[in-house]
């Protein structure tokens, strides 16, 4: 295992274990301005959204632009063949890759796809308990339409770079667009050191439902003889994307995926329970403070495991 230090920050190459002093990381304050935080994202008005045909031939011509080859070859392959391709370009991309023109015609391209998604709004979400703000959604939290959203990210905070990696934080990127990445990197670029595990940062969302994401490094599992140690990193994890989102007024809504329980993983019934117990015990400390906070499950198993733990809570 190798190790670097930077100041109090020790950091481990397989981003195992990354602890900072407090004042090595940027808080709000830091970078807000810088990534324009506070000027929302302005999604393509409807008359502006391209048709099929047109993202088709956008799509055709973008290509042909980053790779190279000719219009001809990029012809061979069907319109979903095409952009699954550009699909992976972006991801692979690394950060400040595309020319302002050529995020322009990106935007386009992921505004007409956002409009012809399904989106989720958490209003018609039922709760387990009508007199807490705490909900349960099984579903794709890409296409959830709420204040903030919370990524399992990894220290580096760019994203996966892996085109059809399973992973979140790949998702999260993807649908969301380069300008994500963007962002991320300068903060990262002004913090200087890799984020820590259990901190959060937070940007727009750009090309998803949400408005907001919060970035957050959650620990790795490393085997049963570290899982306290790594729960203590889980909660906090919880918390530092509470109190972040906490410091803008705007956000009201806000919904967790299950940190750290997929590639990262984590056990998945310690882990639900951490998630519950972290999140009510802020919220009884601050009770006004959001609307709605959303537990966002994928499985059978998830979805169990939070009904359990949500209704265990309530009858306490």
């Amino acid at each position: 295992m190798m190790f670097f230090r930077s100041s109090h920050c020790w950091l481990s190459k397989r981003d195992e274990w990354i602890h900072c002093a407090k004042e090595d990381l940027l808080e709000l304050q830091d970078y807000r301005q810088i990534i324009n935080l506070d000027q929302p994202w302005i999604q393509a008005k409807k008359q502006e959204l391209l048709s099929p045909t047109e993202q088709d031939k956008l799509t055709r011509g973008l290509l042909t632009r980053f790779t190279g080859q000719t219009s001809a070859a990029n012809q061979q392959v069907d319109a979903k063949q095409a952009w699954r391709a550009l699909y992976a370009l972006q991801i692979q991309a690394p950060p400040f890759h595309f020319k302002q023109s050529e995020l322009k015609a990106i935007d386009q391209l992921m505004a007409s796809e956002l409009h012809a998604c399904t989106v989720h709004a958490i209003n018609t979400r039922a709760k387990p308990n009508e007199n807490t703000q705490l909900m349960l959604w099984r579903g794709d939290i890409k296409t959830l339409a709420c204040d903030a959203i919370v990524n399992a990210a990894n220290s580096a905070l760019l994203g996966c770079f892996r085109p059809d990696h399973p992973c979140i934080d790949n998702a999260i990127h993807a649908k969301a667009g380069p300008r994500l990445r963007d962002d991320c990197a300068q903060i990262m670029q002004l913090q200087g050191d890799p984020e820590a595990t259990g901190a959060a940062k937070i940007t727009r969302s750009y090309h998803l439902p949400a408005r907001f994401v919060l970035h957050t490094v959650a620990p790795i599992h490393r085997g049963d003889d570290r899982l306290s140690e790594e729960s203590e990193w889980l909660a906090k994890s919880y918390t530092s994307c509470l109190e972040l989102a906490s410091q803008l007024p705007t956000i009201r809504s806000l919904a967790f995926c299950c940190i750290s329980t997929g590639v990262f993983g984590f056990p998945a019934s310690a882990a639900s329970q951490i998630a519950v117990d972290s999140v009510n015990k802020w919220i009884n400390q601050r009770p006004d403070r959001f609307d709605t906070i959303v537990f966002n499950v994928f499985s059978d198993r998830d979805q169990w495991l939070y009904t359990e733990r949500l209704s265990r809570q309530h009858h306490e």
